[in-house]
């Protein structure tokens, strides 16, 4: 199967090093890509998203698995324990 010349999906990353809500968006061109970037540690980064493309009957279509992060939006030093 011959790699394309054009990325058939990205992988999107939320920042933690900045206070607001930022993504970082890294395309691929093959799964064989995608594993690569989705599995190597990128420091200040959390994997939020993985988003597919294709064209079905001359149509785009996506598709995006996403994933929680338990420290998305908050600052490791600006954590504070509620009581319930």
């Amino acid at each position: 199967m011959e790699t394309p010349n054009y990325a058939i999906g990205q992988a999107v990353f939320v920042r933690t090093d900045v206070p607001d809500y930022a993504e970082e968006s890294v395309p691929f061109r093959d799964l064989a890509e995608m594993v690569d970037i989705c599995s190597k540690p990128r420091p200040n980064l959390i994997l939020e998203k993985i988003v597919v493309f294709s064209m079905v009957n001359s149509e785009p279509v996506a598709l995006t698995l996403g994933f929680i992060s338990s420290s998305k939006g908050s600052r490791p030093g600006n954590l504070e324990a509620v009581e319930g």
